[in-house]
């Protein structure tokens, strides 16, 4: 005997996001915000955010477009601590800040092409040639000016 599923328990409900949550999550990401960030501020699990992507193609294209302008906010951020002159850091904070910096570069170009070092070329080639001879008037026949190239010649003088 197998128990029966409760009475009581809700089914399942599918998240809906207006125009204006879409638009916020969007923001987010674009300034380099992370998706279990997103997550957390609407109150829902990271998982059910990425089913919400996969039911909304359109959303989800925007949203990938958003990752990859947010990996390059991030390394922007990124720079802009390293190039501030004044850097008044902890052994520990700069520590923690150089492994920051290790994971990004170990993360932008798996997110983005743009930071890909080596771009993969999508070269189309076809591999037939085609050879043909036409004769044609306009030809030289090689083989009689040889003979003639091979009498006048002058042979060198023999030093003796």
């Amino acid at each position: 005997m197998s128990k029966s599923k409760s009475i009581s328990s809700k089914k399942r409900q599918d998240l809906i996001l207006s125009d204006t949550e879409q638009n916020t999550i969007l923001e987010t990401i674009y300034d380099g915000g992370l998706s279990i960030e997103v997550a957390r501020d609407l109150k829902i699990s990271l998982m059910s955010l990425q089913k919400y992507l996969e039911r909304n193609p359109k959303f989800q294209a925007e949203f990938n477009k958003a990752q990859e302008v947010g990996i390059k906010t991030l390394v922007e951020k990124m720079l802009q601590i390293f190039n501030s002159e004044n850097m008044d850091l902890s052994p520990n904070e700069l520590l923690f800040l150089r492994e920051r910096k290790d994971f990004l570069k170990f993360l932008a170009p798996r997110l983005s092409s743009i930071f890909q070092e080596k771009q993969k070329l999508d070269v189309r080639s076809d591999s037939k040639i085609q050879i043909s001879w036409e004769d044609s008037p306009e030809l030289i026949d090689v083989s009689t000016d040889i003979t003639d190239v091979a009498e006048t010649v002058p042979t060198p003088p023999k030093d003796n």
